[in-house]
């Protein structure tokens, strides 16, 4: 019965997360990305921050606000930046399915900067994964555009942050790390507008609407995911994470009317494989050590 509520709480995650990137997406054609993330990192703070107050905990407090919260904090404003552009330029479909290598990214990083053991197999799950970026990419086709390497940006800005979350202090409330993250995404904004030079537009009432709704969605979906992960066996609800990437297609098909091709469905499957076999094989390796 857990598992199952555990699978519903994360379907219901990754169909949040596709909402508030479809509207993200929606909002773009009439708002400059710096002012969207402005209005995203407030709405998100000040939600945060409500969690945080309610919950009892202190804001100011110095072993919250450490070099590395702060370093993580500044690479949340970063994501935003890359993956919100990457929105706004690129097919929805094709930001998702690059999306989806951030876990290998990881291990990836884990490898070369943790001294964290990867065999071969893994290793060999890592070069499909990202052959399958290959095949959406397309580097040096004509169908190739340069916009899409902001979405691999994304994926080594996110494979870092998730790095330093290891590092973090189990005792720093995960709402005060939410605020820090959405705190950050607003001076981004600013320094996105400023160096695009781009005029501010008056958002309509409209865009202000889907705005809230984008960053509502955004934190259902965080709570969805963190429930998900505390009552259910991870093995059993990680590979539905993949299905955000269906999401994905289905809402660029129907809000966008994008039609994947062949490649990028060939890529898609690619990098989904490799994923769920690092994590398999993962667990099967911490399976081993604890039995040891």
């Amino acid at each position: 019965m857990q598992n199952s509520r555990g699978i519903l709480y994360i379907l219901g995650s990754m169909a949040a997360f596709t909402c508030e990137d479809t509207l993200l997406k929606v909002i773009s054609a009439d708002v400059p990305v710096g002012q969207i993330l402005i209005g995203l990192g407030f709405i998100g703070a000040a939600v945060f921050l409500g969690l945080t107050l309610r919950k009892g905990h202190k804001i100011f407090v110095a072993s919250y606000w450490t070099p590395l919260l702060i370093l993580r904090a500044l690479s949340e404003g970063a994501v935003a930046v890359t993956f919100v552009t990457a929105l706004a330029l690129v097919d929805l479909s094709t930001v998702a399915a690059v999306f989806q290598t951030t876990p290998l990214a990881t291990t990836l990083g884990a490898a070369l900067f943790l001294g964290e053991k990867v065999g071969w197999r893994r290793w060999t799950a890592i070069l499909v994964g990202f052959s399958g970026v290959l095949f959406i990419v397309r580097p040096g086709a004509s169908e190739f555009d340069p916009a899409t390497l902001l979405v691999l940006a994304t994926v080594v800005l996110i494979a870092f942050r998730d790095l330093v979350t290891r590092s973090v202090n189990v005792a720093v409330p995960s709402t005060l790390i939410g605020f820090q993250a959405f705190a950050a995404v607003v001076p981004a904004g600013v320094l996105l507008t400023g160096f695009a030079q781009t005029p501010l537009a008056v958002p309509d009432v409209s865009s202000v609407v889907l705005l809230s709704i984008a960053s509502t969605v955004s934190v259902v979906g965080y709570f969805l995911l963190v429930t998900a992960l505390r009552v259910a066996e991870t093995a059993v609800i990680m590979p539905f994470r993949y299905t955000r990437l269906v999401f994905s297609i289905i809402a660029g098909m129907v809000v966008f009317s994008e039609r994947p091709d062949l490649p990028m469905l060939i890529g898609s499957a690619l990098i989904i494989s490799a994923g769920l076999y690092t994590f398999m094989r993962e667990r099967q390796l911490a399976r081993a050590g604890s039995a040891a």
